[in-house]
């Protein structure tokens, strides 16, 4: 069931007046996977949305190297410091999966932070998430090898049950900033060593500890 715009962390605590006035001025749209919702370099017109499936967000070099910055699931709202800003999209916005999205006018979006003061709160808060969570995932290409990333992955992403791979491993590979091969191979090493299990589309979590312990430990 597709998420509302009262699930999105920055909107939570506004009044239903409040966003029922959201809700209608947004547009609201749905997409097969392989859709591209907005390109890097493409003016921030709008809030970008996701109520319903998985998007990718990217960045291609000049080698024409796709490099993965997110993938994730709803809710939740896509380029919000360009948004304030007043710069271009800095990464492109591809469906991995069939998506429900709404756009919101950024004046609109403008209007609620200066008018809301929790908004801008939790706006401030989600931003400082973003950002530890990509220096995180530096600091995890420079200093941990494949397979210890692919456990980290593993591990935060089965939690709750199977690690589904939206994008195949070839997806999972962008992600991590690493070879398809790469992942293949760590993959496979984990399935032997008795800490996964490999189905279709999915991986399924056999020992959380072991896994764990291989990105506590690196090396």
């Amino acid at each position: 069931m597709p998420s509302s715009l009262s699930d999105l962390p920055m909107l939570h605590g506004v009044s239903a007046e409040r966003l029922d006035a959201l809700a209608a001025r947004a547009r609201h749209r749905r997409y097969p996977a392989g859709q591209v919702l907005c390109t890097a370099g493409d003016p921030v017109d709008h809030l970008v949305v996701l109520l319903g499936g998985r998007v990718k967000s990217a960045r291609v070099g000049v080698d024409g190297r796709e490099v993965v910055l997110r993938a994730c699931g709803p809710p939740v709202a896509f380029d919000k410091a360009a948004l304030l800003a007043g710069t271009p999209h800095r990464t492109t916005l591809t469906a991995l999966t069939p998506v429900d999205v709404a756009y919101l006018p950024r004046h609109t979006i403008l209007d609620l932070i200066a008018e809301e003061p929790s908004v801008a709160a939790r706006l401030l808060r989600t931003l400082a998430e973003t950002v530890c969570d990509l220096d995180e995932r530096l600091t995890d290409v420079v200093l941990l090898d494949v397979t210890s990333r692919v456990a980290k992955w593993l591990v935060r992403n089965g939690a709750d049950g199977p690690a589904v791979l939206h994008a195949g491993q070839s997806g999972l590979a962008a992600e991590l900033g690493a070879s398809r091969v790469a992942v293949n191979r760590a993959l496979r090493s984990l399935e032997r060593r008795g800490l996964i299990k490999i189905t279709q589309g999915e991986l399924h979590l056999l020992d959380h500890p072991a896994l764990a312990l291989l990105y506590d430990t690196p090396g």
